[in-house]
């Protein structure tokens, strides 16, 4: 446990230095920053900056402690995956940040801020667990080989027709589906992660991110075959995941980590 938890605080300390970094650079020169990402208003970015601070100065607490609480740390990753989400959702409505560099900065902290989110709970699950990350990736691959089988041709054909918005690219349906179909790995990475398998909490990787888009496909996408059929396809998925998370919520909350008796698949 003594390594796992070196590296947990590691992880916390390198989200603090990142958030007390931005922070002091969005309350320094909040107008140098609004200028390269776009059309940021200042106060917008001091307010974000104090917040930035404050949550900097909180992982540093808690990484100073014997054992973080395991609450602090899922706090923390929930923070980062909404950073996360706030980013790609600014830059795929085209608002605030708009220039080219802006973009392209903003992705790439986005990602950074994500990747800390998911390894925080990777070491968690690791330490809860006492696993290897070996033994751990084998949990998450026996949880997947045991879902029904119709579950995991669902899942392949999801995929599948997310993965075609690629063929679009670069038109509008092509860039926002492509989008939003990333903005879902931190969520689902960082759960598996944590669980060392998957459950119906899941779902909510994909509501998140992803009714945002079917309103966006509905009422403001070119309507097309492709989009069509996607908007189709992602209110199905919905409506899978919201029957998981009220199961989830009702108190089924066990990971699928044992062979499906043949009369539940």
């Amino acid at each position: 446990m003594g390594d796992g938890l070196d590296i947990l605080k590691l992880i916390l300390r390198l989200n603090a230095a990142s958030c007390l970094s931005f922070g002091v650079l969005f309350i320094w020169v909040p107008s140098l920053v609004a200028n390269f990402l776009g059309q940021v208003p200042e106060a917008i970015l001091i307010a974000i900056g104090i917040v930035l601070i404050g949550n900097g100065t909180h992982l540093i607490m808690a990484s100073l402690r014997k054992i973080p609480l395991v609450s602090e740390v899922i706090w923390f990753s929930l923070g980062d995956f909404c950073w996360w989400l706030a980013t790609l959702f600014l830059i795929v409505a085209d608002v605030w940040i708009t220039s080219f560099w802006g973009v392209s900065a903003a992705a790439l902290v986005a990602v950074a801020v994500a990747t800390l989110g998911v390894l925080q709970l990777w070491e968690l699950g690791l330490m809860k667990r006492g696993n290897t990350v070996h033994a751990h990736l084998i949990a998450c691959g026996t949880s997947w080989f045991a879902l029904p089988k119709w579950v995991k041709i669902w899942l392949v054909l999801l995929n599948g027709v997310f993965l075609t918005a690629f063929f679009f690219l670069p038109s509008r349906v092509g860039e926002v589906t492509v989008i939003a179909y990333i903005a879902t790995a931190p969520l689902l990475a960082g759960q598996v992660g944590y669980d060392a398998g998957l459950r119906r909490i899941l779902a909510l990787s994909h509501l998140v991110p992803w009714l945002p888009l079917l309103v966006w496909l509905v009422f403001f996408a070119e309507q097309t075959l492709y989009s069509i059929c996607l908007a189709v396809t992602v209110a199905i998925c919905l409506a899978f995941d919201i029957y998981d998370v009220w199961l989830f919520l009702k108190g089924d909350r066990s990971l699928w980590s044992k062979p499906i008796p043949k009369d539940q698949i």
